[in-house]
Protein backbone atom coordinates (compact mmCIF):
# COMPACT_ATOMS: atom_id res chain seq x y z
CA UNK A 1 0.00 0.00 0.00
CA UNK A 2 1.32 3.62 -0.90
CA UNK A 3 1.99 5.93 2.11
CA UNK A 4 -0.87 8.61 2.37
CA UNK A 5 0.88 12.07 2.14
CA UNK A 6 0.40 14.49 5.06
CA UNK A 7 -2.52 16.60 2.48
CA UNK A 8 -4.18 13.37 1.81
CA UNK A 9 -7.26 12.65 4.44
CA UNK A 10 -9.66 9.84 4.34
CA UNK A 11 -12.35 12.38 3.33
CA UNK A 12 -10.68 14.05 0.55
CA UNK A 13 -9.57 10.38 -0.83
CA UNK A 14 -13.13 9.15 -1.17
CA UNK A 15 -15.19 9.54 -3.81
CA UNK A 16 -18.58 10.33 -2.94
CA UNK A 17 -21.53 8.87 -4.77
CA UNK A 18 -22.83 10.90 -6.92
CA UNK A 19 -24.92 9.19 -9.50
CA UNK A 20 -27.78 8.34 -7.47
CA UNK A 21 -30.26 8.15 -10.23
CA UNK A 22 -29.97 6.36 -13.90
CA UNK A 23 -31.64 9.66 -15.58
CA UNK A 24 -28.42 11.50 -13.85
CA UNK A 25 -25.76 10.16 -15.49
CA UNK A 26 -27.71 11.37 -18.83
CA UNK A 27 -27.60 15.08 -17.42
CA UNK A 28 -25.54 17.52 -19.38
CA UNK A 29 -23.14 19.65 -17.87
CA UNK A 30 -22.65 21.93 -20.27
CA UNK A 31 -25.22 22.35 -23.30
CA UNK A 32 -25.96 25.53 -25.46
CA UNK A 33 -29.07 26.63 -25.76
CA UNK A 34 -29.90 27.26 -29.54
CA UNK A 35 -33.76 27.33 -29.23
CA UNK A 36 -34.52 30.62 -29.73
CA UNK A 37 -32.41 30.80 -32.68
CA UNK A 38 -32.81 27.53 -34.05
CA UNK A 39 -33.01 28.89 -37.70
CA UNK A 40 -29.36 30.61 -38.00
CA UNK A 41 -27.77 27.53 -36.05
CA UNK A 42 -29.49 25.64 -38.87
CA UNK A 43 -28.02 27.69 -41.58
CA UNK A 44 -24.72 27.33 -40.08
CA UNK A 45 -24.75 23.37 -39.95
CA UNK A 46 -25.75 23.56 -43.63
CA UNK A 47 -23.34 25.74 -45.09
CA UNK A 48 -20.45 23.73 -42.96
CA UNK A 49 -21.73 20.30 -44.53
CA UNK A 50 -22.21 21.57 -47.99
CA UNK A 51 -18.86 23.24 -48.06
CA UNK A 52 -17.05 19.91 -48.63
CA UNK A 53 -20.02 17.20 -49.55
CA UNK A 54 -22.71 17.27 -52.49
CA UNK A 55 -26.51 16.77 -51.29
CA UNK A 56 -26.00 13.22 -52.61
CA UNK A 57 -23.11 12.05 -50.35
CA UNK A 58 -24.53 13.98 -47.81
CA UNK A 59 -27.82 12.13 -47.85
CA UNK A 60 -26.66 8.78 -47.52
CA UNK A 61 -24.03 9.52 -45.22
CA UNK A 62 -26.62 10.24 -42.96
CA UNK A 63 -29.20 7.90 -43.86
CA UNK A 64 -26.32 5.31 -43.97
CA UNK A 65 -25.06 6.15 -40.26
CA UNK A 66 -28.70 6.62 -38.90
CA UNK A 67 -30.04 3.26 -39.97
CA UNK A 68 -26.17 1.46 -38.11
CA UNK A 69 -27.02 3.68 -34.91
CA UNK A 70 -24.51 6.34 -34.90
CA UNK A 71 -25.07 9.71 -32.89
CA UNK A 72 -25.10 13.05 -34.13
CA UNK A 73 -21.83 14.10 -33.58
CA UNK A 74 -20.41 11.48 -35.42
CA UNK A 75 -22.40 12.15 -37.82
CA UNK A 76 -21.32 15.50 -38.26
CA UNK A 77 -17.34 13.75 -38.13
CA UNK A 78 -18.39 12.21 -41.04
CA UNK A 79 -19.59 15.40 -42.80
CA UNK A 80 -16.57 17.36 -41.79
CA UNK A 81 -17.60 19.87 -39.89
CA UNK A 82 -15.03 21.94 -38.42
CA UNK A 83 -17.18 23.88 -36.68
CA UNK A 84 -16.22 22.40 -32.51
CA UNK A 85 -18.96 25.03 -31.06
CA UNK A 86 -21.62 22.72 -33.42
CA UNK A 87 -21.03 20.08 -31.30
CA UNK A 88 -21.75 21.13 -28.09
CA UNK A 89 -25.61 21.51 -29.08
CA UNK A 90 -27.44 18.68 -27.34
CA UNK A 91 -28.21 15.55 -28.98
CA UNK A 92 -31.80 15.98 -29.69
CA UNK A 93 -31.63 19.22 -31.38
CA UNK A 94 -28.48 17.59 -33.42
CA UNK A 95 -30.95 15.04 -34.58
CA UNK A 96 -33.14 17.02 -35.54
CA UNK A 97 -31.42 19.35 -37.77
CA UNK A 98 -29.74 16.40 -39.25
CA UNK A 99 -33.27 14.87 -40.31
CA UNK A 100 -34.65 18.41 -41.79
CA UNK A 101 -31.23 18.61 -43.34
CA UNK A 102 -31.33 15.06 -44.88
CA UNK A 103 -35.55 15.72 -46.02
CA UNK A 104 -34.28 18.82 -47.83
CA UNK A 105 -31.65 17.09 -49.97
CA UNK A 106 -33.80 14.49 -50.27
CA UNK A 107 -36.56 16.69 -52.38
CA UNK A 108 -33.39 18.16 -54.57
CA UNK A 109 -32.06 14.58 -55.72
CA UNK A 110 -33.33 11.91 -58.04
CA UNK A 111 -35.58 9.71 -56.05
CA UNK A 112 -34.18 6.67 -58.00
CA UNK A 113 -30.91 7.25 -56.46
CA UNK A 114 -31.57 6.30 -52.73
CA UNK A 115 -34.70 5.68 -50.96
CA UNK A 116 -35.73 7.56 -47.26
CA UNK A 117 -36.22 5.39 -44.08
CA UNK A 118 -37.79 7.83 -41.98
CA UNK A 119 -38.67 5.51 -39.71
CA UNK A 120 -35.16 4.86 -38.32
CA UNK A 121 -35.09 8.73 -37.51
CA UNK A 122 -38.34 8.96 -35.46
CA UNK A 123 -37.12 5.79 -33.89
CA UNK A 124 -34.00 6.83 -32.61
CA UNK A 125 -35.92 10.40 -31.45
CA UNK A 126 -38.09 8.93 -29.67
CA UNK A 127 -35.91 6.99 -27.54
CA UNK A 128 -35.08 7.85 -23.74
CA UNK A 129 -31.11 8.35 -23.32
CA UNK A 130 -30.63 5.61 -21.66
CA UNK A 131 -32.67 3.44 -24.21
CA UNK A 132 -30.68 5.02 -26.81
CA UNK A 133 -28.89 2.74 -29.41
CA UNK A 134 -25.01 2.54 -28.36
CA UNK A 135 -23.59 4.49 -31.39
CA UNK A 136 -21.18 2.21 -33.74
CA UNK A 137 -18.59 4.45 -34.14
CA UNK A 138 -17.71 6.27 -30.33
CA UNK A 139 -19.39 3.69 -28.38
CA UNK A 140 -21.01 6.37 -26.88
CA UNK A 141 -18.11 8.55 -25.76
CA UNK A 142 -18.69 11.51 -27.77
CA UNK A 143 -22.51 11.25 -27.21
CA UNK A 144 -22.03 11.34 -23.50
CA UNK A 145 -18.62 13.42 -23.51
CA UNK A 146 -20.71 16.69 -21.55
CA UNK A 147 -22.92 14.07 -18.92
CA UNK A 148 -22.70 14.02 -15.56
CA UNK A 149 -21.55 9.69 -16.31
CA UNK A 150 -18.35 11.36 -18.00
CA UNK A 151 -17.38 14.25 -15.84
CA UNK A 152 -17.93 12.98 -12.62
CA UNK A 153 -15.54 10.77 -12.43
CA UNK A 154 -12.77 13.32 -13.36
CA UNK A 155 -14.29 16.34 -11.40
CA UNK A 156 -14.12 14.31 -8.17
CA UNK A 157 -10.75 13.22 -8.56
CA UNK A 158 -9.49 16.66 -9.14
CA UNK A 159 -11.40 17.23 -5.23
CA UNK A 160 -9.67 14.05 -3.85
CA UNK A 161 -6.03 14.94 -4.68
CA UNK A 162 -6.24 18.86 -3.34
CA UNK A 163 -4.91 20.33 -6.91
CA UNK A 164 -4.53 23.83 -6.41
CA UNK A 165 -4.67 25.04 -10.29
CA UNK A 166 -6.68 27.34 -12.57
CA UNK A 167 -6.59 25.75 -15.76
CA UNK A 168 -6.22 21.73 -17.33
CA UNK A 169 -5.39 20.25 -20.06
CA UNK A 170 -6.67 16.84 -21.30
CA UNK A 171 -4.86 13.19 -22.82
CA UNK A 172 -7.39 10.87 -23.41
CA UNK A 173 -6.55 7.04 -24.57
CA UNK A 174 -9.76 5.98 -26.57
CA UNK A 175 -10.69 2.29 -27.44
CA UNK A 176 -8.88 0.47 -30.36
CA UNK A 177 -12.48 -0.80 -31.07
CA UNK A 178 -13.04 2.81 -32.41
CA UNK A 179 -10.20 2.84 -34.93
CA UNK A 180 -11.53 -0.56 -36.99
CA UNK A 181 -15.22 0.66 -36.68
CA UNK A 182 -14.71 4.41 -37.87
CA UNK A 183 -13.12 2.95 -40.43
CA UNK A 184 -15.64 0.13 -41.37
CA UNK A 185 -17.91 2.71 -41.20
CA UNK A 186 -16.07 5.14 -44.08
CA UNK A 187 -15.23 1.65 -46.10
CA UNK A 188 -19.31 0.96 -46.28
CA UNK A 189 -20.52 4.63 -47.15
CA UNK A 190 -17.84 4.72 -50.24
CA UNK A 191 -18.96 1.13 -51.11
CA UNK A 192 -22.83 2.81 -51.33
CA UNK A 193 -21.91 5.99 -52.84
CA UNK A 194 -19.60 3.99 -55.39
CA UNK A 195 -22.56 1.57 -56.04
CA UNK A 196 -24.64 4.61 -56.85
CA UNK A 197 -22.22 6.44 -58.74
CA UNK A 198 -21.94 9.06 -56.12
CA UNK A 199 -18.88 11.26 -55.69
CA UNK A 200 -17.77 10.52 -52.04
CA UNK A 201 -16.18 13.01 -50.08
CA UNK A 202 -15.05 10.79 -47.71
CA UNK A 203 -11.04 10.61 -46.77
CA UNK A 204 -10.08 11.28 -43.83
CA UNK A 205 -12.13 12.43 -40.65
CA UNK A 206 -12.37 15.16 -38.19
CA UNK A 207 -10.61 13.11 -35.16
CA UNK A 208 -12.88 11.70 -32.65
CA UNK A 209 -10.38 12.46 -29.57
CA UNK A 210 -10.19 15.85 -30.08
CA UNK A 211 -14.15 16.65 -30.46
CA UNK A 212 -14.72 14.41 -27.25
CA UNK A 213 -12.04 16.42 -25.14
CA UNK A 214 -13.13 19.74 -26.18
CA UNK A 215 -16.78 18.64 -25.48
CA UNK A 216 -15.14 16.59 -21.94
CA UNK A 217 -13.08 20.24 -21.04
CA UNK A 218 -16.12 22.23 -21.60
CA UNK A 219 -18.20 20.15 -18.82
CA UNK A 220 -15.01 20.62 -16.41
CA UNK A 221 -14.85 23.93 -16.96
CA UNK A 222 -18.65 24.41 -16.05
CA UNK A 223 -18.10 21.91 -12.92
CA UNK A 224 -14.93 22.71 -11.59
CA UNK A 225 -14.54 26.33 -12.42
CA UNK A 226 -11.08 26.36 -14.23
CA UNK A 227 -9.77 26.77 -17.87
CA UNK A 228 -9.82 24.00 -20.81
CA UNK A 229 -6.08 25.49 -21.60
CA UNK A 230 -3.79 23.00 -24.33
CA UNK A 231 -0.99 24.47 -23.41
CA UNK A 232 -2.03 24.05 -19.06
CA UNK A 233 1.24 22.38 -17.19
CA UNK A 234 -1.90 20.66 -15.30
CA UNK A 235 -2.73 17.58 -17.55
CA UNK A 236 -5.16 15.16 -16.50
CA UNK A 237 -4.95 11.40 -18.44
CA UNK A 238 -8.08 9.73 -19.13
CA UNK A 239 -7.88 6.04 -20.37
CA UNK A 240 -11.38 4.67 -21.87
CA UNK A 241 -11.76 0.72 -22.88
CA UNK A 242 -14.65 -0.53 -24.73
CA UNK A 243 -14.32 -4.75 -23.95
CA UNK A 244 -16.77 -5.59 -26.55
CA UNK A 245 -14.48 -4.97 -29.53
CA UNK A 246 -10.78 -5.03 -27.93
CA UNK A 247 -10.07 -7.60 -30.13
CA UNK A 248 -11.10 -6.66 -33.23
CA UNK A 249 -8.38 -5.37 -34.72
CA UNK A 250 -7.39 -9.23 -34.72
CA UNK A 251 -8.91 -9.93 -38.15
CA UNK A 252 -5.94 -7.60 -39.87
CA UNK A 253 -3.28 -10.65 -39.35
CA UNK A 254 -5.42 -12.40 -41.87
CA UNK A 255 -4.89 -9.64 -44.42
CA UNK A 256 -1.08 -9.76 -46.09
CA UNK A 257 -1.30 -6.38 -47.50
CA UNK A 258 -2.09 -5.15 -43.76
CA UNK A 259 1.23 -6.30 -42.45
CA UNK A 260 -0.08 -6.96 -39.19
CA UNK A 261 2.02 -9.01 -36.75
CA UNK A 262 1.50 -9.45 -33.76
CA UNK A 263 4.44 -10.97 -31.07
CA UNK A 264 3.91 -12.28 -27.81
CA UNK A 265 6.56 -12.14 -25.37
CA UNK A 266 6.92 -12.43 -21.55
CA UNK A 267 7.13 -9.88 -19.30
CA UNK A 268 7.74 -10.66 -15.75
CA UNK A 269 6.54 -14.22 -16.00
CA UNK A 270 3.44 -13.14 -17.61
CA UNK A 271 2.22 -13.21 -21.81
CA UNK A 272 1.94 -10.09 -23.35
CA UNK A 273 1.13 -9.41 -26.70
CA UNK A 274 2.92 -6.71 -28.77
CA UNK A 275 2.50 -5.25 -32.20
CA UNK A 276 -1.01 -3.79 -31.70
CA UNK A 277 -0.75 -0.54 -30.79
CA UNK A 278 -2.54 2.34 -32.15
CA UNK A 279 -0.67 3.52 -34.42
CA UNK A 280 0.07 -0.22 -35.98
CA UNK A 281 -3.67 -0.64 -36.38
CA UNK A 282 -3.92 2.34 -38.13
CA UNK A 283 -0.81 1.83 -40.51
CA UNK A 284 -2.21 -1.51 -41.35
CA UNK A 285 -6.19 -0.10 -42.02
CA UNK A 286 -4.36 2.14 -44.46
CA UNK A 287 -2.79 -0.17 -46.02
CA UNK A 288 -5.96 -2.42 -46.90
CA UNK A 289 -8.11 -1.96 -49.82
CA UNK A 290 -12.27 -1.84 -49.47
CA UNK A 291 -12.35 -4.68 -51.05
CA UNK A 292 -9.83 -6.66 -48.58
CA UNK A 293 -11.67 -5.51 -46.24
CA UNK A 294 -15.20 -6.14 -47.30
CA UNK A 295 -13.94 -9.43 -48.47
CA UNK A 296 -13.18 -10.14 -44.78
CA UNK A 297 -16.59 -8.53 -43.54
CA UNK A 298 -18.27 -10.51 -45.99
CA UNK A 299 -19.64 -7.72 -48.04
CA UNK A 300 -21.18 -5.59 -44.78
CA UNK A 301 -19.23 -4.64 -41.43
CA UNK A 302 -21.25 -5.35 -38.77
CA UNK A 303 -22.70 -2.55 -37.58
CA UNK A 304 -23.97 -3.83 -33.86
CA UNK A 305 -22.77 -2.92 -30.43
CA UNK A 306 -24.50 -3.50 -27.51
CA UNK A 307 -22.45 -2.23 -24.59
CA UNK A 308 -20.97 1.39 -23.93
CA UNK A 309 -17.43 2.66 -22.90
CA UNK A 310 -16.05 1.86 -19.31
CA UNK A 311 -13.45 4.30 -17.81
CA UNK A 312 -10.69 2.28 -17.01
CA UNK A 313 -8.34 4.99 -15.17
CA UNK A 314 -8.08 8.93 -14.53
CA UNK A 315 -4.54 10.38 -13.44
CA UNK A 316 -4.01 13.84 -12.38
CA UNK A 317 -0.23 15.34 -12.75
CA UNK A 318 0.99 18.68 -13.04
CA UNK A 319 4.37 19.54 -14.78
CA UNK A 320 7.17 19.55 -12.97
CA UNK A 321 8.23 23.35 -11.20
CA UNK A 322 11.37 24.71 -9.74
CA UNK A 323 12.68 26.77 -6.65
CA UNK A 324 16.41 27.91 -6.68
CA UNK A 325 18.60 28.97 -3.77
CA UNK A 326 21.76 29.01 -1.74
CA UNK A 327 22.36 27.04 0.81
CA UNK A 328 25.46 26.98 3.92
CA UNK A 329 26.21 23.36 5.53
CA UNK A 330 27.47 24.63 9.16
CA UNK A 331 27.79 20.98 10.53
CA UNK A 332 30.93 18.61 9.25
CA UNK A 333 28.58 15.69 10.05
CA UNK A 334 25.89 16.39 7.18
CA UNK A 335 26.26 15.08 3.67
CA UNK A 336 24.78 17.31 1.04
CA UNK A 337 22.46 14.92 -0.17
CA UNK A 338 21.66 10.86 1.48
CA UNK A 339 25.08 9.11 2.40
CA UNK A 340 23.42 5.25 2.04
CA UNK A 341 25.52 2.26 1.11
CA UNK A 342 24.84 -1.17 1.09
CA UNK A 343 21.34 0.07 2.41
CA UNK A 344 23.04 2.14 5.97
CA UNK A 345 22.52 5.40 5.73
CA UNK A 346 26.06 7.01 7.01
CA UNK A 347 24.82 10.64 7.78
CA UNK A 348 22.18 11.27 10.11
CA UNK A 349 20.34 13.54 7.62
CA UNK A 350 21.47 15.79 4.77
CA UNK A 351 21.35 19.27 3.68
CA UNK A 352 18.91 18.31 0.58
CA UNK A 353 16.16 16.17 3.03
CA UNK A 354 16.19 19.59 5.50
CA UNK A 355 15.43 21.85 2.74
CA UNK A 356 13.78 19.49 0.65
CA UNK A 357 11.00 17.37 3.06
CA UNK A 358 9.50 21.47 4.17
CA UNK A 359 9.59 22.11 0.27
CA UNK A 360 7.54 18.70 -0.03
CA UNK A 361 4.90 20.01 2.57
CA UNK A 362 4.72 23.21 0.81
CA UNK A 363 4.40 22.14 -2.56
CA UNK A 364 2.36 19.05 -1.52
CA UNK A 365 4.62 17.12 -4.03
CA UNK A 366 4.80 13.69 -5.03
CA UNK A 367 8.71 13.87 -5.24
CA UNK A 368 11.26 16.15 -5.21
CA UNK A 369 15.55 16.53 -6.87
CA UNK A 370 17.71 18.23 -5.52
CA UNK A 371 20.08 19.77 -7.89
CA UNK A 372 23.47 21.94 -6.56
CA UNK A 373 25.87 23.22 -8.21
CA UNK A 374 28.85 21.18 -7.14
CA UNK A 375 29.26 18.98 -4.40
CA UNK A 376 31.42 19.41 -0.89
CA UNK A 377 31.76 16.06 1.40
CA UNK A 378 29.99 15.60 4.17
CA UNK A 379 33.11 16.73 6.60
CA UNK A 380 33.36 20.36 4.73
CA UNK A 381 31.47 23.12 5.63
CA UNK A 382 29.82 25.55 3.55
CA UNK A 383 29.85 28.89 4.43
CA UNK A 384 29.71 32.51 2.80
CA UNK A 385 26.90 33.44 0.47
CA UNK A 386 26.13 29.55 0.06
CA UNK A 387 25.67 26.85 -2.42
CA UNK A 388 23.36 27.46 -5.51
CA UNK A 389 21.12 24.77 -5.91
CA UNK A 390 17.80 24.14 -7.76
CA UNK A 391 14.88 21.84 -6.79
CA UNK A 392 12.61 19.90 -8.88
CA UNK A 393 9.22 19.55 -7.55
CA UNK A 394 7.15 16.71 -9.10
CA UNK A 395 3.48 16.56 -9.70
CA UNK A 396 2.64 19.88 -7.43
CA UNK A 397 -0.72 20.33 -5.67
CA UNK A 398 0.78 23.89 -4.68
CA UNK A 399 2.60 24.70 -7.80
CA UNK A 400 2.57 28.34 -7.51
CA UNK A 401 2.57 29.63 -3.92
CA UNK A 402 4.20 32.92 -3.40
CA UNK A 403 7.43 34.81 -2.27
CA UNK A 404 5.66 35.08 0.93
CA UNK A 405 5.33 32.23 1.47
CA UNK A 406 8.56 30.62 0.39
CA UNK A 407 10.11 33.22 2.25
CA UNK A 408 8.05 32.00 5.35
CA UNK A 409 9.54 28.53 4.69
CA UNK A 410 12.88 29.62 4.45
CA UNK A 411 12.83 31.30 8.07
CA UNK A 412 11.38 27.77 9.09
CA UNK A 413 13.74 26.12 7.71
CA UNK A 414 16.85 28.00 9.22
CA UNK A 415 14.98 28.53 12.69
CA UNK A 416 15.09 24.63 12.83
CA UNK A 417 18.25 23.61 11.43
CA UNK A 418 20.18 26.71 13.48
CA UNK A 419 23.53 25.21 13.75
CA UNK A 420 23.58 22.81 10.67
CA UNK A 421 21.78 24.07 7.48
CA UNK A 422 20.99 27.90 6.10
CA UNK A 423 18.77 28.44 3.13
CA UNK A 424 19.31 32.04 1.42
CA UNK A 425 17.14 33.40 -1.65
CA UNK A 426 14.28 30.78 -2.08
CA UNK A 427 12.59 31.56 -5.04
CA UNK A 428 10.46 30.34 -7.78
CA UNK A 429 12.31 29.94 -11.03
CA UNK A 430 9.77 30.19 -13.67
CA UNK A 431 12.41 29.98 -17.16
CA UNK A 432 13.40 26.60 -17.58
CA UNK A 433 17.21 27.73 -19.81
CA UNK A 434 17.93 29.55 -16.30
CA UNK A 435 18.60 25.74 -14.71
CA UNK A 436 21.74 25.35 -16.78
CA UNK A 437 23.43 27.88 -15.28
CA UNK A 438 23.78 25.51 -12.15
CA UNK A 439 25.10 22.47 -14.32
CA UNK A 440 27.15 25.19 -16.28
CA UNK A 441 28.81 26.64 -12.92
CA UNK A 442 29.54 23.14 -11.88
CA UNK A 443 32.28 22.95 -14.19
CA UNK A 444 33.48 26.48 -14.89
CA UNK A 445 32.91 28.62 -12.02
CA UNK A 446 35.82 29.69 -9.47
CA UNK A 447 35.67 28.54 -5.87
CA UNK A 448 37.36 29.71 -2.72
CA UNK A 449 38.44 27.66 0.01
CA UNK A 450 39.94 27.78 3.13
CA UNK A 451 41.85 24.59 5.12
CA UNK A 452 43.62 23.51 8.05
CA UNK A 453 46.39 22.05 7.26
CA UNK A 454 49.20 20.03 9.51
CA UNK A 455 52.67 19.45 8.14
CA UNK A 456 55.49 16.82 9.04
CA UNK A 457 58.02 19.41 10.49
CA UNK A 458 57.59 22.81 12.17
CA UNK A 459 56.25 25.72 9.87
CA UNK A 460 58.07 28.37 9.73
CA UNK A 461 58.42 32.11 8.02
CA UNK A 462 60.66 30.51 5.19
CA UNK A 463 57.82 27.25 4.11
CA UNK A 464 54.77 29.88 4.23
CA UNK A 465 57.36 31.74 1.78
CA UNK A 466 57.74 28.96 0.07
CA UNK A 467 54.15 28.95 -0.26
CA UNK A 468 52.87 31.94 -1.11
CA UNK A 469 55.29 33.04 -3.87
CA UNK A 470 52.48 30.70 -6.01
CA UNK A 471 50.29 33.90 -5.16
CA UNK A 472 49.51 34.05 -8.83
CA UNK A 473 48.70 30.44 -9.43
CA UNK A 474 49.76 27.31 -11.17
CA UNK A 475 48.66 24.24 -12.81
CA UNK A 476 48.39 20.54 -11.47
CA UNK A 477 47.80 17.47 -12.71
CA UNK A 478 45.35 15.21 -10.70
CA UNK A 479 44.42 11.41 -11.43
CA UNK A 480 41.21 10.46 -10.24
CA UNK A 481 41.28 10.40 -6.23
CA UNK A 482 41.37 7.12 -4.91
CA UNK A 483 38.46 8.22 -2.70
CA UNK A 484 35.71 8.26 -5.94
CA UNK A 485 37.19 6.06 -8.39
CA UNK A 486 33.88 3.73 -7.64
CA UNK A 487 32.22 6.54 -9.24
CA UNK A 488 34.14 8.23 -11.34
CA UNK A 489 36.20 7.10 -14.10
CA UNK A 490 40.19 6.80 -13.75
CA UNK A 491 41.99 10.33 -16.31
CA UNK A 492 44.73 12.90 -15.54
CA UNK A 493 42.32 16.56 -15.17
CA UNK A 494 44.59 19.30 -15.62
CA UNK A 495 43.08 22.00 -13.25
CA UNK A 496 43.96 25.36 -12.15
CA UNK A 497 44.55 27.10 -8.83
CA UNK A 498 44.58 30.53 -8.94
CA UNK A 499 45.03 32.06 -5.62
CA UNK A 500 46.86 30.51 -2.83
CA UNK A 501 48.00 32.35 0.86
CA UNK A 502 49.31 30.63 3.53
CA UNK A 503 49.05 31.59 7.29
CA UNK A 504 51.64 30.79 10.37
CA UNK A 505 50.10 28.90 13.21
CA UNK A 506 51.37 27.45 15.96
CA UNK A 507 53.67 24.56 15.87
CA UNK A 508 53.23 22.12 12.67
CA UNK A 509 50.25 23.82 11.51
CA UNK A 510 48.95 26.75 8.96
CA UNK A 511 45.78 27.80 7.19
CA UNK A 512 45.82 27.85 3.62
CA UNK A 513 43.18 30.12 1.22
CA UNK A 514 42.83 29.03 -2.57
CA UNK A 515 40.97 30.08 -5.16
CA UNK A 516 40.74 26.91 -8.01
CA UNK A 517 39.14 26.30 -10.55
CA UNK A 518 35.82 24.15 -10.47
CA UNK A 519 36.19 20.45 -10.04
CA UNK A 520 39.92 20.75 -8.31
CA UNK A 521 40.20 17.93 -5.21
CA UNK A 522 41.39 20.10 -2.60
CA UNK A 523 42.24 17.39 -0.22
CA UNK A 524 44.18 15.39 -2.42
CA UNK A 525 46.11 18.66 -3.74
CA UNK A 526 47.07 19.14 0.08
CA UNK A 527 48.32 15.71 0.97
CA UNK A 528 48.95 14.18 -2.37
CA UNK A 529 47.21 10.95 -2.96
CA UNK A 530 50.06 8.97 -3.07
CA UNK A 531 51.85 10.89 -5.84
CA UNK A 532 48.64 10.76 -7.49
CA UNK A 533 48.28 14.51 -7.85
CA UNK A 534 51.18 16.48 -8.82
CA UNK A 535 52.31 18.97 -7.79
CA UNK A 536 51.12 18.80 -4.48
CA UNK A 537 51.37 20.74 -0.89
CA UNK A 538 54.15 18.54 0.05
CA UNK A 539 56.58 18.80 -3.27
CA UNK A 540 56.15 22.53 -3.19
CA UNK A 541 57.69 22.25 0.76
CA UNK A 542 59.84 19.43 0.74
CA UNK A 543 57.78 17.55 3.44
CA UNK A 544 54.70 15.44 4.77
CA UNK A 545 51.41 17.38 4.62
CA UNK A 546 47.55 16.38 5.73
CA UNK A 547 44.55 18.50 5.91
CA UNK A 548 42.50 18.65 9.02
CA UNK A 549 39.37 20.43 8.40
CA UNK A 550 38.22 22.07 4.86
CA UNK A 551 35.57 24.95 4.33
CA UNK A 552 34.49 26.27 1.34
CA UNK A 553 34.24 30.13 1.30
CA UNK A 554 32.84 30.75 -2.17
CA UNK A 555 30.82 29.73 -5.24
CA UNK A 556 31.72 32.43 -8.00
CA UNK A 557 27.82 31.79 -9.50
CA UNK A 558 25.21 34.54 -9.79
CA UNK A 559 22.13 32.21 -8.82
CA UNK A 560 18.88 32.85 -8.43
CA UNK A 561 19.07 35.76 -11.30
Amino acid sequence: MSRKRLWETDHELTLPTRISDESDRWKRIRCDEVSEDIENFYEDIRTQILRYNNKEAITIIIETMLNSKCCARCILRFLNVHDYNIYSASEEVLLKLLCRIHEDFFKSIDPKLISSTEHSFTEILSCRPHDKPVCVTCFDLLYQADTIECVWPIYQSILAHNFDVKDFNLSVSMPTGILVNNYSMIVWVRKICNDLKVQCPLKKLIDLKEIFKLLLGWGIEKQSGMIYECQSQFNISIEYCHDETKRIHMFLTKIPSADFGIKKTRVKGKHVRTGDSRPNIINALQKVSDDEFLKMCNGCPSFVVKERWKLISIALEHAAVYVGGRYNKLSREMSQTPWIINGVKLAPTSVSECIGERIRELFKCDDYNFVPAGREDSNVRMLGSGRPFFMEIFNPRNPFPSQETLNSVQEEINKEYTDSVRCQRLTMITNKQDLSIIKEGEETKTKTYSALVWISKKVTPEIIDEINKFHDGFTIEQQTPIRVLQRRSSAVRSKKIHCIFAEQMEDNFLTLKMTTEAGTYIKEFIHGDLGRTTPNLGDMIGCHADILALDVLEVDLEWPI
